[in-house]
């Protein structure tokens, strides 16, 4: 619940580096390789340092003249300069025009830190216009006054080409733990063992998800060759029976898309490129990452490859052949996806598509399970108390749940990460991305640890633990007609004996999101676990 200052004053370090930031690393060793002071290291994108006002030749912006309701931006003028560093000494492919490391030299004045401590309006106005340059084709350096000194954020990395990701992704590593660890069992290990990077970055846009700010909007790709390079190279790792449990990235199914003209791309500056819709101008085809998968399933040795990497299901849905591929081969019975919510006033908060994109998608997926012959389901997950959620929602949310036979096994509540729009919306009440004139949409945040628990349990509306506290809040919200044992009845009246609602401390698996279908022929496998007796 605190506002921090930059990482960089309570480590004293002398530099920062964001993202992926190999350029940066290489660019940075050469440097301090030729003996030039760290200090002097001030233009390399993806990092931050402290500094003590604007140094001559630049321009200093306020920010709050930029800050207008339009996304949209006008490309910045000589935007292509060969990228320096990397070649030297290492074995890399011959840099491509990249735009310029500072464009222009501008520098964007957010609020001070103590302004925006002081005044949530100049939090959520700082987060928008730290959004509005997260594309590395216009985005200009941000500074912002810390008392006496200055933090300087040099704008985001420019993509890796295909050639640049296919050489470090295939550089020579073990694919083993480090031997710090002495041979004990990892689970994070375990998991990844034998899954493959495809691809980096993520145009999505979710507010709650910082994954454009580290990686870029921008998807940089691996090619199908050097993919299949690397699950040649997997038969070697200790333990390999043949199968590849993912191939995919931030997102399992952004594969070689990207917008159809770079002109707009480099000029864009909307945060997300499929709210409200998906943009006229992104590319949707998924025959690249179609082949892929053949491409992979046909190595010799590999028995399986499963996706387990989240798909963006509104982009599969407007490719069936990419649905139908995914549902007859890679799909082990069950296939996670992220609705995160049914209503439109969470949704909108979320910058995720309406329900109506996820039945479209189930729909595709189960019709084509079907003509393989496989019973296979889909499992969606949500999340419980997010910015712009009311009881109202969750209540529907919970409906929509048990009339689709949906039970929740663990499920996400939302905690804030920084440098979301969701994060900023939890902390202020606004809403960076709606405004009218400069007054912010205010965002209902259910933040009280009781409203929280009540969330939650509407998910897990199955569990008797839950009831009780259930049955109240009907009760509050006038919703009495809901408490019963008819079908379209979200509780029962009664409370079996031993049960009831025991308050939990939330352990280090609380984000965990999973969640499993319920059906009539159910693996009993899956089967809930018993809510837990009071002690």
């Amino acid at each position: 619940e605190k506002i921090r200052r930059s990482v960089l004053f309570d480590t004293k370090a002398d530099l920062l580096v964001y993202g992926n930031a190999e350029r940066a690393i290489v660019e940075i060793a050469h440097r301090l390789a030729a003996r030039k002071p760290v200090k002097s290291i001030t233009d390399i994108r993806g990092t931050a340092f402290l500094t003590k006002g604007v140094p001559e030749g630049w321009t200093e912006i306020d920010s709050t003249s930029l800050d207008k309701p339009s996304w949209a931006a006008p490309a910045p003028a000589n935007p292509y300069n060969p990228t320096p560093g990397l070649q030297v000494g290492i074995p890399v492919p011959a840099p491509v025009p990249v735009p310029v490391p500072l464009v222009g030299r501008r520098v964007i004045r957010l609020p001070s830190f103590e302004d925006v401590c002081g005044k949530r309006e100049l939090y959520a106005h700082s987060s928008r216009v730290m959004h509005l340059e997260t594309n590395p084709g216009n985005a200009r350096a941000l500074i912002q006054k810390h008392g006496a000194s200055d933090v300087w954020v040099n704008p985001p990395p420019i993509p890796l080409t295909m050639k640049e990701m296919d050489f470090v992704y295939e550089l020579p590593y073990k694919r083993l733990p480090h031997p710090f660890y002495g041979g004990q069992k990892i689970p994070a290990y375990e998991m990844i063992r034998f899954s493959v990077t495809i691809q980096r970055g993520c145009f999505g846009g979710c507010t709650f998800c910082s994954i454009t700010e580290h990686e870029g909007r921008i998807i940089q790709n691996r090619s199908q060759d050097s993919i299949v390079r690397e699950i040649e190279t997997m038969k070697e790792v200790p333990g390999w029976t043949g199968q590849v449990s993912d191939l995919g990235g931030p997102t399992a199914n952004m594969y070689r898309l990207a917008c159809k003209d770079p002109k707009i791309e480099a000029a864009c500056r909307r945060p997300s490129c499929v709210f409200p819709g998906i943009c006229e101008n992104l590319n949707t085809n998924h025959k690249p990452l179609i082949e892929l998968y053949r491409k992979a399933r046909a190595v010799p040795g590999v028995k399986k490859i499963a996706i387990a990497s989240g798909v963006r299901y509104d982009l599969a849905a407007e490719s069936p052949e990419y649905v139908k591929e995914l549902a007859q081969f890679h799909t082990g019975g069950y296939l996670k996806i992220a609705p995160e919510h049914t209503e439109e006033g969470p949704l909108s908060k979320m910058m995720k598509p309406g329900i109506g994109t996820y039945d479209k998608f189930k729909s595709l997926f189960d019709k084509f399970s079907k003509e393989a012959g496989k019973e296979q389901y889909v499992i969606p997950y949500f999340i419980a108390a997010h910015p712009g959620t009311t009881d109202e929602d969750m209540l529907k949310l919970s409906l929509w749940l048990k009339k689709n036979d949906f039970r929740a096994d663990q499920v996400q509540a939302f905690l804030p990460t920084p440098m979301t729009f969701a994060a900023a919306m939890y902390h202020t009440g606004l809403n960076p991305l709606k405004r009218e004139g400069k007054t912010f949409e205010d965002v209902f945040i259910p933040k009280s640890p009781d409203q929280r628990r009540l969330h939650k349990a509407f998910l897990r509306y199955h569990d008797p633990a839950n009831w009780p506290l259930l049955r109240t809040a009907l009760q509050r919200m006038g919703r009495a007609d809901l408490i019963g044992s008819r079908k379209d009845q979200l509780v029962p009246a009664f409370q079996p004996k031993g049960s009831g609602y025991t308050p939990k401390r939330h352990g280090p698996n609380f984000r965990t999101q999973h969640a499993r279908a319920e059906s009539g022929d159910r693996d009993p496998k899956v089967q809930n676990p018993p809510p837990r007796r009071r002690r």
